[in-house]
């Protein structure tokens, strides 16, 4: 491991390590209306339980397993679990609950989803019939490889849901993003002096000072914004998963945006932003989510 790269994982484990405690509270129904922050895994845990209801899978690996509520929840549907995660305060959470659940805390264990031999074990002699891997690729140095990985602990046919961020939702911020999106992405191969003049436009129109950047949390370890974080374009990210040994890659959009979302509580009141996202929720396959969804899950099946 490069020194760069040893550093990025430090300090991806310092900000998790932080929320072990709390972190369960995302998935937690009551919170849809009070929350301070929009309740997205809670939807993205829905739509990863419909699925595998529908796929009758039997066995699953969740590879970034946090806290472990989302295998609870999966465990809950007659699936047998296992699961790893890259931050060991999360893994000691999750082997808690497992524990007050009457589920075996040695189906847990650390691990690192670009090392296959870290968490091969878990595999014992019978591979899955599906992979969960949410909140963990933004934070992957090797998407491919990670793909990879997932897919030689499944059973052909088996199925894998994988989640990103993206980077097209930036293109309705308004913000320093779109900016960023705009002048670095989107015009990537045309002449300097056109991107420097785009941007130059783009300045005055703006809001260039949002969002804050989050450099810090609470408990003075690195923010979000201070840690490897990166978005995956979704009009390019099939290309990853066929490499990776995977077929039919379908999109589910989740943690809508009604509207620009630096108007929500100024010129649009909170609750009234919050439950129009939470209507188009409903709607994981739209076209729209493009453009109107921060995150999306890829399903995928194992060839």
């Amino acid at each position: 491991m490069t020194d760069i790269k040893k550093k990025a994982s430090q300090q991806i484990q310092e900000h998790y390590s932080v929320n072990a405690s709390t972190y369960r509270n995302h998935y937690n129904s009551e919170n849809l209306w009070t929350s301070p922050t929009y309740p997205a895994e809670y939807f993205r845990l829905e739509l990863l339980l419909k699925s595998l209801k529908d796929t009758g899978a039997l066995r699953v690996l969740d590879a970034g397993c946090g806290e472990g509520t989302p295998m609870l929840k999966v465990s809950q549907l007659g699936i047998e679990v296992r699961g790893f995660d890259f931050t060991s305060e999360m893994i000691d959470e999750a082997r808690l609950l497992f524990k007050r659940s009457g589920l075996d805390p040695n189906w847990l264990m650390v691990a690192d989803v670009e090392d296959f031999d870290s968490f091969s074990p878990l595999i014992e002699n019978e591979s899955f019939d599906a992979t969960v891997c949410f909140g963990v690729m933004p934070h992957v140095s090797n998407v491919g490889l990670a793909l990879k990985n997932l897919k030689k602990s499944l059973k052909t046919g088996a199925r894998a849901y994988v989640e990103f961020r993206n980077p097209l939702f930036d293109l309705i911020t308004m913000n320093r993003f779109t900016h960023a999106f705009i002048t670095e992405e989107l015009l990537h191969d045309v002449p300097d002096i056109i991107r420097q003049s785009t941007g130059q436009y783009l300045e005055n129109m703006l809001a260039m000072d949002k969002p804050p950047l989050r450099k810090d949390s609470e408990a003075g370890k690195p923010g979000y914004d201070a840690i490897q974080a990166k978005r995956h374009n979704p009009l390019t990210i099939n290309k990853l998963f066929i490499e990776a040994g995977f077929a039919d890659p379908k999109i589910h959009w989740y943690h809508y945006h009604p509207t620009l979302p630096l108007l929500e509580g100024d010129e649009v009141e909170s609750m009234e932003f919050r439950k129009a996202a939470v209507d188009l929720e409903l709607k994981p396959d739209d076209w729209r989510g493009h453009f109107l969804c921060s995150a999306y899950v890829i399903e995928a099946t194992a060839i």
